[in-house]
């Protein structure tokens, strides 16, 4: 903080650049994090103004390079630690954990979507 107790916008930047959000995923599709579901987790982190960090078994990956979260290996009941550190950190962490929630949209009803339509 400045002399004077007076908040500059270095100081805020410096302090929003420290919020930190982090949230424990687990992998519940059958494909795992393949290169699609690495893609929708790459947009997502280079969409924030956050440093995102995927991390298995003290494995890191940047959070916006896809072929780095693959080479984490990541299947079915894998878990995973998401960090974030930036001003948007808890929204790009509840994004992302959304789309292992949601499968990364390859649910039941996507398949047999994807199945009619072959």
């Amino acid at each position: 903080m400045s002399a004077g107790n007076l908040w500059t916008e270095e100081d805020a930047s410096a302090i929003m650049s420290e919020i930190k959000a982090t949230r424990t995923v687990t992998v519940t599709n059958d494909e795992g994090v393949h290169l699609r579901a690495a893609t929708l987790i790459a947009e997502l982190a280079r969409g924030s103004q956050s440093d995102v960090v995927l991390v298995k078994n003290n494995e890191r990956a940047p959070g916006s390079e896809v072929l780095q979260i693959v080479s984490l290996g990541t299947g079915p009941g894998d878990t995973l630690a998401l960090e974030a550190t930036g001003i948007d950190a808890e929204q790009v962490v509840d994004a992302i954990a959304q789309l292992f929630a949601d499968n990364f949209g390859e649910g039941k009803e996507n398949t047999e979507q994807a199945e009619n339509q072959a």
